[in-house]
């Protein structure tokens, strides 16, 4: 029989040959709602940096959303509790392709060497190129940032491991709407997967290879 072959240390998961930085959502309508979000962008900034200097993939998603009448119902419920309202046709259109929401946070613009993928959905897996951009440079980790914790990057933490990937989570680089939401995500991304701070994460990517 085959032995078992999974990385054990964070050395093992992270190798910057296999594994790309996510940037989740790191625009104005959504990260920049997040509580703590100036620890979020300092320590984002530092795991960019860190990226670029190790050749680790840097992908960043964009999160546009469809008018309401081509957005899916399960997503317009979703909308409807976000906004508060007890009838779609109360709803107000939200991160919109063009407007201010919906662009990057101030001080953070992808590379011209970095992939942007654009969805509506929260898994980075669902409908986007991702897997197909993953397996062209051999990536088998993901290290995920951004907000928010406890939907976009939870979800495609999860979906990664259902596509075989394996997911590391920069925890002080996430962030939630509140407190109380990051604390319940990152407890349980904690039960299943590798949840580690920044520093850990660039501190791998800056020893030699």
């Amino acid at each position: 029989m085959k032995p078992l072959n999974v990385p054990l240390t964070l050395e093992e998961m992270i190798v910057p040959g296999k594994t790309a930085l996510i940037l989740w959502d790191l625009q104005k309508g959504l990260a920049g709602r997040a509580a703590h979000v100036e620890r979020v962008k300092e320590a984002a900034a530092r795991l960019i940096a860190a990226a670029d200097a190790a050749g680790v993939l840097c992908i960043w998603s964009r999160h546009i959303l469809p008018p309401l009448h081509l957005t899916v119902g399960p997503m317009l419920r979703f909308l409807m509790n976000k906004q508060k309202v007890d009838h779609p046709d109360k709803l107000k259109p939200f991160m919109q392709a063009g407007t201010e929401e919906a662009q990057f946070l101030d001080g953070f613009a992808p590379a011209p060497h970095h992939v942007v993928l654009e969805k509506s959905m929260p898994s980075l897996f669902v409908d986007t190129p991702l897997d197909l951009r993953l397996k062209a440079r051999g990536i088998e980790s993901l290290v995920l940032t951004g907000v928010a914790t406890d939907i976009g990057v939870e979800f495609t933490a999860r979906h990664a491991m259902a596509c075989g990937y394996y997911s590391v989570v920069a925890e002080d680089a996430t962030g939630a709407y509140t407190e109380e939401a990051q604390a319940r995500s990152i407890a349980a991304l904690r039960s299943w997967t590798t949840v580690v701070p920044a520093a850990e994460v660039c501190r791998v990517w800056a020893r030699p290879v």
